[in-house]
């Protein structure tokens, strides 16, 4: 469009302007391409608030019950170890075998998606000290020991329960908040009671014996007597913490002495104020008692064993030999079990 204006000196000038409706249409353009821009903007703020609240709500609820998840499962791996560990070393004390064993135990758990924080724990060997022991001379060292371990996983860090377990004497514990109780009895008493647990404390000392006749008596003599002896004592190392895996290991070996000849055997058991402790003892002193007054029986030169109760905490089963007849050779065999935490 061309406008015309008139001048002073009677002249005409002649402007070229836009029309108007070029000029609304550039101001729609410009105002369109600002809403876009603002539209953009206030999509990803939308979009992050979303991300936001997922993630606040995944942290919020999901995550407290993903990582209790995840230490149930761990803690229910640690107990299976502990029962096969068991059983391995009964298998071990029953055979009186020469074996070795690992189990895997997590010690933390928890690192899930977005929290990689885990519990953890420790894992340790004690020693118990000993419960039994053989001497072939009334007075003096013995010569040979069974011995205990306490084999215990506690936690140091948890996003659950503080919830552990304990091994001794064959049996196993759950230890939670410093309260303990069996894992598969009702209560101690019953731990005590049980098959399973005067089998294990039998297995610990049992024999092999052989006989010869005598031809100027006319009877079978005692010569010749192998004591197999258990004992369980903390390998190296004995300790471990923190939230990886470590591996329980169990390595046993059969250690033979040289015989020793002699006309006496004196077996000693310690009762303790420890009452698992003392009953165990007391299982195998009764089962010993037994096997030696057999040899009584069947054997002319084995006099009868005399025990003696409550020494000073102990319970003494002395076997002797004739003197008038040759003494017997004894050879103490023991299946030597280390049990380490690694």
């Amino acid at each position: 469009m061309i406008r015309t204006e008139k001048t002073r000196l009677n002249g005409t000038l002649h402007l070229d302007m836009p029309p108007c409706g070029g000029i609304y249409a550039a101001s729609a353009e410009r105002r369109h391409r600002r809403e876009d821009a603002v539209s953009s903007v206030v999509a990803l703020m939308l979009l992050l608030a979303v991300i936001a609240t997922f993630i606040s709500l995944y942290a919020t609820s999901y995550v407290p019950g993903l990582k209790e998840q995840s230490e149930i499962n761990q803690i229910n791996s640690v107990k299976e170890t502990f029962m096969e560990s068991s059983n391995d070393i009964r298998h071990i004390a029953s055979e009186k075998i020469p074996a070795s064993y690992g189990h895997l135990i997590p010690l933390g758990a928890g690192d899930i998606l977005m929290s990689p924080e885990k519990s953890s724990g420790t894992l340790t060997v004690t020693d118990l000290g000993a419960f039994a022991e053989i001497r072939t001379t009334p007075t003096g060292a013995p010569i040979a020991t069974c011995r205990m371990v306490s084999i215990a996983f506690e936690p140091s860090y948890t996003f659950w329960e503080d919830q552990g377990y304990t091994w001794q004497y064959g049996y196993i514990n759950v230890t939670k908040k410093g309260k303990t109780v069996p894992l598969t009895e009702f209560t101690m008493d019953d731990v005590c009671a049980s098959g399973k647990f005067s089998t294990f404390a039998d297995s610990f000392v049992t024999f092999n014996k052989k006989g010869e006749f005598n031809a100027s008596s006319g009877k079978e003599e005692l010569s010749s007597l192998t004591v197999d002896l258990v004992t369980i004592v903390p390998g190296n190392p004995s300790f471990v913490s923190g939230n990886s895996p470590t591996t329980l290991q169990i390595l046993a070996d059969v250690r033979e002495a040289d015989p020793i000849h002699t006309h006496h055997l004196n077996f000693t058991f310690i009762n303790s104020t420890d009452t698992v402790m003392t009953e165990f003892s007391k299982h195998l002193a009764k089962e010993t008692e037994s096997n030696l007054n057999k040899f009584h029986t069947d054997y002319d030169n084995v006099l009868m064993p005399k025990t003696t109760r409550g020494i000073n905490g102990r319970d003494i089963i002395t076997l002797d030999i004739d003197g008038s007849s040759p003494p017997v050779a004894v050879t103490i065999r023991t299946v030597n079990i280390s049990v380490s935490a690694s």
